[in-house]
């Protein structure tokens, strides 16, 4: 079974723990994380769990960090043939368009934002002019989705994205509303033909997994993804997570491949 993980940070070797923890401690998650960051972690961990590729990507919490950022992904997807680079952005950001058209070049066609470490709403009107930026030369949003002890990203802050740029893809990461998994909070992104989501930090996280099974099902069967939130999360243990949650097989090989493969039409994966 083929298997694509569109959901992976990485950090360099030398602040990859320190950032690894940091992330866990502010979410509160209950249990350490599996591994820390580092570029030869992650290698070493997709060929445990037989994973062909995974996205890779790290969110600028200022608008210098974001070139560094950039550069420092392609650069490890340059020497790892399976990572598939995804560039950042900040609200603050001012050369947004010589970036982005530097991403494009270099074969990143994907942004993710985390506005809870970035320090901006997810619907900031900075980012507007980004977005159609993006949708304009046909690259993807991935976002951190919800927290429910802040409002920076819910679904109520995707909606006037996926409204506005109805031909930007934007992937609603976390089922959609992460840690507040009330399905008429996020039935209304589900409703969207541009919104996807990823199943990554989610039926992991809860024990009651009912609700996710709703919201599973709310969203158009070939939008959704695999995804296993490294490092928090070890992609071979969310892999076998997957598999046990006792989807057809064919929602289920699409969930793990054929989803993203159709989804990332820039090459073939």
């Amino acid at each position: 079974m083929r298997v694509i993980d569109m959901h992976t940070h990485i950090f360099p070797e030398k602040i990859a723990a320190k950032a690894t923890v940091a992330t866990a401690e502010y979410f509160d998650l209950p249990e350490p994380p599996n591994h820390y960051g580092s570029v030869a972690e992650l290698v070493e961990a997709l060929g445990q769990a037989g994973i062909e590729r995974a996205m890779v990507f790290s969110a600028a919490t200022t608008a210098h960090q974001v070139e560094h950022i950039n550069r420092y992904i392609l650069s490890e997807a340059e020497a790892h043939p399976q990572f598939i680079p995804c560039g950042t952005l900040h609200a603050a950001c001012e050369g947004f368009r010589e970036e982005l058209a530097w991403m494009r070049e270099h074969g990143m066609y994907g942004v993710k934002l985390h506005p809870e470490f970035q320090h901006f709403v997810l619907d900031d009107e900075r980012l507007f002019p980004m977005f159609e930026e993006m949708e304009k030369h046909d690259m993807f949003l991935i976002a951190h989705m919800g927290d429910p002890r802040v409002n920076v990203s819910g679904p109520a802050r995707m909606l006037p994205i996926a409204r506005t740029f109805p031909r930007l893809r934007c992937i609603a990461a976390h089922l959609g509303n992460w840690g507040d998994w009330d399905p008429e909070k996020i039935r209304p992104l589900t409703r969207l033909s541009n919104v996807y989501t990823d199943i990554s930090s989610s039926f992991s996280y809860v024990q009651d997994k009912g609700p996710l099974y709703e919201i599973l099902r709310e969203y158009d069967p070939s939008h959704v993804f695999f995804g296993s939130d490294y490092p928090i999360w070890c992609p071979k243990k969310e892999l076998q997570k997957a598999l046990a949650l006792g989807l057809e097989p064919s929602f289920l090989e699409d969930i793990l491949f054929r989803n993203f493969a159709k989804f990332y039409h820039y090459r073939p994966l």
